[in-house]
């Protein structure tokens, strides 16, 4: 059937990104500490699955993604590969329906954890399509997941990747480019930003932070030979021309809007990233997992400014076995600050799982990690 294919095609191309990693592991340096360069985790209590009531009533089985950006009276929650169906009184999911490839939902009422979720469906109360295809594209083809998203100038905007099948094999297709979408209403169908030149931006963000002036976006990918994140900058109210980006191109920080002139900004990181502001570190921190060396980690970073410098890493590690299987690889880890208590001294994050011999069935799964700030004494590398 269709939705099976399309779930070895999706499972297999993240896999693929991280099969080819050849950099050395950059971790803590003592990760049995779980100390970073300002804080430690003094704990990790691990949710079990985000699958609830909510996803049951828009038929959705199982989905990956799930990053989350504020609107006016809750969040916005994104997700890639999501697959309808049913479960029964059992548990054991049942696959109708097919899937879709971009599937978004609101937030607003946090009464337990994980948090139901309101998604956006069709007419028949089924999850949908957040993301439409252009004339000349179809899902025989094509794919749009979901990057990251942003609420700026009254509008919802999503950042995306429009992937192109080439043939029937799992290895048989590519990222044809990125692009903008945005919706007024949230909770709704996201419109394709086209200009004159087509629909393709100059940006495929991972992860995204808002200053007072500038909208900092982060993407993970290999350019110029050199793998890690690359970090672009825009107006708020530039977001939508593709022109208005600059990247960064060196230490002050440096900005041009000529992209051949950008440099790596973080070596060695691979698959999802996420960035936000702690209220409790006052600091902005940063959560990076899919190194495959070390499949079950996530890590994090803290820095004053979006432009860093980000210091030192530290890692918590997702049990070896979750949903009754085993953990292959843990990806797509993200912040959820709404979701943050004690003004951030406990934080919420979400990931996905790569489980071995599960078949379809498996869904993202939420951790709250309380941390602790350092005092200088106890900071890495002093005495």
């Amino acid at each position: 059937m269709l939705y099976i294919s399309v779930k070895n095609l999706t499972s297999y191309l993240k896999v693929a990104i991280l099969v080819f990693i050849t950099a050395s592991f950059f971790g803590c340096t003592s990760t049995s500490l779980r100390k970073c360069e300002s804080f430690c985790v003094v704990h990790s209590n691990f949710l079990e699955s985000v699958w609830n009531q909510g996803h049951a009533k828009a038929s959705i089985i199982s989905q990956d993604g799930g990053f989350s950006y504020k609107i006016h009276g809750g969040s916005i929650w994104c997700f890639g590969d999501t697959f309808r169906g049913t479960r029964d009184n059992a548990g054991s999911p049942h696959f109708a329906g097919g899937a879709v490839s971009c599937a978004v939902a609101q937030l607003s009422e946090v009464e337990n954890l994980p948090p139901v979720l309101l998604f956006f469906t069709d007419q028949d109360g089924q999850v949908a399509q957040a993301i439409d295809f252009l004339p000349g594209e179809s899902w025989n083809r094509y794919r749009i997941w979901p990057l990251s998203g942003i609420y700026v100038n009254g509008r919802s905007y999503i950042y995306y990747s429009l992937i192109e099948l080439t043939g029937k094999g799992m290895w048989d297709f590519g990222n044809a480019s990125s692009g903008l979408a945005y919706s007024t209403q949230p909770l709704n169908i996201h419109k394709r930003i086209q200009t004159p030149e087509g629909w393709c931006f100059p940006v495929a963000p991972a992860a995204i932070v808002m200053t007072n002036d500038w909208i900092y976006l982060f993407d993970v990918d290999k350019r110029h030979g050199r793998q890690g994140l690359w970090l672009s900058r825009v107006r708020p109210t530039e977001i939508e021309n593709p022109d208005g980006y600059q990247f960064y191109c060196g230490q002050g920080p440096s900005f041009d809007p000529d992209k051949n002139e950008e440099v790596l900004f973080l070596k060695n990181i691979y698959g999802q990233v996420s960035v936000a502001w702690n209220e409790y570190l006052n600091k902005y921190i940063f959560a990076s997992s899919s190194d495959i060396l070390h499949p079950r980690k996530i890590r994090f970073y803290s820095a004053e400014n979006p432009f860093g410098p980000w210091k030192q890493a530290c890692a918590i590690t997702v049990p070896k076995y979750r949903q009754g299987k085993k953990v292959k690889l843990v990806y797509c880890s993200y912040f959820h600050p709404e979701l943050f208590r004690d003004n951030g001294r406990v934080m919420n994050l979400t990931f996905s799982l790569l489980l071995e011999d599960a078949g379809f069935d498996v869904n993202n799964e939420m951790v709250e990690v309380e941390i602790q700030r350092l005092k200088p004494s106890e900071k890495i590398g002093e005495k």
